[in-house]
């Protein structure tokens, strides 16, 4: 299913609603007339038709809706962790400039190294469902330096110790990133949901009706409906991957800060 992040948001839209009308216009138009020799007494048929799709309509709706919250929480947890991994990040390139020469040029030239790589590699990376490794090799180099730095008086030390703080907070949510760039609906979970959606269909083709121009608008629609609900899911399932995804603009801001500090006067 790789192949579905390929695609722009709206050609995703026609693909799922196009598929699930599709599928209701011709099971609707192929069934009806099995259905209306089938059907003994018309208005009881469609009460007992109502009444299963009423309440097939509950059901699915309500494990949909549990569905798209938990796909939208963890989206926004995610986008809030890239805020955070950014924001540490500029804090820490604040703290080390009050670090004496050479260390400092070395520390925050690591750290301007770090978001670059994080920009041009991690996000093309993560686009593509596959685990960066580019920026975790300089955050090793700059945890190197950072660590062997000896402050030479009480102030520095404070400032050391702060950085250090800084830095544990940035490898946490550093890592809760990465974790989180794996994190989708499990393939089990997306049969039910495809299924429940085709059951909820297939159901409108058992109402009998004589006007088959209503009852193909009103299934039509329905399956618009349907379809919009699993292109919504589908599109925020992946955080980091499709149209619809976490971008990397709070690094690029980061990074916007960083350069003009080291620009030469």
């Amino acid at each position: 299913m790789d192949w579905i992040y390929t695609l722009p948001n709206w050609l995703l839209f026609l693909f799922c609603t196009g598929t699930s009308m599709t599928f209701a216009a011709l099971g609707l138009l192929t069934s009806r007339k099995w259905v209306r020799r089938h059907a003994d007494q018309h208005e009881q048929q469609n009460d007992l038709v109502s009444y299963f799709l009423g309440a097939s309509g509950v059901i699915y709706g309500i494990a949909l809706g549990l569905v798209a919250a938990g796909v939208w929480s963890n989206f926004q947890t995610l986008s809030g962790e890239v805020d955070d991994e950014a924001g540490i990040t500029a804090a820490i390139y604040q703290d080390i400039s009050a670090y004496p020469m050479p260390q400092r040029q070395l520390l925050q030239q690591h750290l301007q190294d770090y978001v670059k790589a994080v920009i041009n590699q991690d996000w093309p990376q993560l686009r593509q469902g596959n685990m960066p490794t580019a920026s975790t090799h300089i955050l090793y180099r700059f945890k190197r330096e950072l660590f062997n730095f000896v402050p030479t008086d009480a102030g520095l030390r404070l400032i050391h110790e702060q950085a250090l703080e800084q830095y544990n907070e940035l490898a946490k949510v550093r890592r809760d990133r990465l974790q989180g760039s794996n994190s989708s609906l499990p393939a089990v979970l997306w049969w039910v949901i495809i299924l429940g959606s085709f059951i909820n269909i297939i159901i409108t083709w058992f109402f009998v009706s004589d006007h088959v121009g209503y009852h193909l608008l009103l299934t039509l629609l329905l399956a618009l409906l349907l379809g919009s609900l699993l292109f919504l899911t589908v599109a925020m399932d992946n955080p980091f991957r499709g149209d619809f995804s976490v971008d990397a603009k709070s690094f690029e801001q980061v990074l916007s800060q960083m350069l003009p500090a080291t620009t030469p006067k």
